[in-house]
């Protein structure tokens, strides 16, 4: 962790689940955080774990410019981005037939795209502008952006997006000195999974402990990668897409 130690980590979604923990971990590991989140308890979460909360809701392109406008005059420059803010298409308490396409809402679906891949979207192009040569990104993907779930089509459909995403602008952000891989794990206990899917025996891996495969992918030398975690007892691991060979 020693690495860590004086370095500037921007997070989204940092007022819950992994987010929230990633702040305490790089905080602890002697990193200044900045959580970015848009709800009202936000600023106590991230502000006890000894983060610094900026008010951002990452589907609007104008909060995130005025992000960058605060990174530029507070912090000058970003060693480590995670792009971790996400949301299923209908609320954890809903019934799983809320979650089917054939219960399609607009509303639900136009905030989905605007969290899940426009706050990547916005994110990397507001903010890898301010991310030194040698720094790495983290992109909070899904393994249901990399195999079929059924509860939630529409959210595989955006994890899908981010996953194509960070696969195919990695050799741009090589030519600018960054990394930028996906982790993407399956069930974890935080607020956006289905009440409905904590059935007796459902096993989901904490927050922290995803928290903390982050801070091992801010340091790989991989680039592109999408990582796969399926629970604490086994390694994360890369899932690579048909047709490529790891070098």
């Amino acid at each position: 962790m020693n690495s860590f130690e004086g370095k500037n980590i921007v997070i989204t979604g940092a007022g819950s689940g992994i987010g929230a923990a990633l702040v305490g971990i790089a905080v602890q590991a002697g990193a200044s955080a900045w959580g970015l989140d848009i709800s009202d308890s936000a600023h106590e979460v991230v502000t006890e774990r000894g983060g610094h909360y900026h008010r951002c809701d990452v589907s609007n392109e104008a909060d995130w410019q005025s992000i960058s406008n605060e990174v530029a005059e507070s912090l000058g420059n970003v060693d480590y981005l995670f792009l971790n803010a996400g949301i299923q298409i209908a609320p954890s308490k809903a019934p799983l037939s809320d979650y089917r396409f054939e219960a399609f809402d607009t509303d639900r679906y136009r905030r989905l795209l605007g969290v899940n891949i426009d706050g990547v979207v916005f994110g990397l192009h507001y903010l890898s502008p301010h991310l030194r040569e040698g720094s790495s990104i983290v992109v909070t993907g899904s393994l249901a952006g990399v195999v079929p779930y059924e509860i939630d089509p529409l959210y595989a459909m955006t994890k899908h997006a981010v996953t194509g995403l960070v696969r195919s602008v990695a050799a741009e952000m090589a030519e600018k000195g960054l990394r930028i891989n996906a982790l993407c794990p399956g069930g974890i206990d935080t607020g956006i999974i289905p009440e409905a899917q904590r059935v007796e025996g459902a096993v989901f891996m904490s927050p922290e402990h995803v928290a903390e495969e982050v801070m091992q992918l801010f340091q790989v030398e991989e680039n592109g990668s999408t990582w796969a975690k399926v629970s604490s007892s086994k390694p994360m691991w890369i899932m690579s897409p048909p047709g490529r060979k790891r070098s």
